[in-house]
């Protein structure tokens, strides 16, 4: 793991409306199928995952997230983004990690959209 200081930028990412779920979805490395980590929150932007170790800041990755069985297009689905920061989470066996998601197209945005209205929440 490396510094994890935000890039110029991310700031503002970091307004986007953050959704978390009712419940955590795996995500996957696409390209070797290793468990990442379970999704916390999202937002039409980004992700935020938990992961039993710390993940490499800055890389680029092609994610396979398992959505709900409710959702009836697809049972999972691929996605490129760039992980920007980690750190280590208060349960100090588990980190968190931040990904800007990129390159979706209109079938992804239309999922992750449905995804965020059909089961997120916003804790207060």
């Amino acid at each position: 793991m490396t510094d994890t200081t935000p890039m110029r930028g991310d700031e503002e990412l970091r307004k986007v409306d953050r959704k978390y779920l009712v419940f955590y979805l795996r995500v996957f490395d696409g390209m070797s199928s290793k468990i990442l980590g379970h999704l916390v929150d999202i937002s039409e932007k980004g992700i935020m995952l938990i992961s039993d170790s710390p993940l490499e800041i800055n890389e680029d990755y092609r994610l396979r997230m398992r959505l709900p069985t409710h959702m009836r297009e697809r049972n999972e689905i691929l996605f490129n983004a760039t992980s920007r920061w980690c750190k280590s989470d208060s349960n100090p066996d588990f980190y968190r990690a931040g990904f800007q998601m990129h390159d979706l197209n209109p079938l992804n945005s239309r999922l992750i959209s449905n995804l965020i209205r059909d089961f997120g929440y916003v804790d207060s």
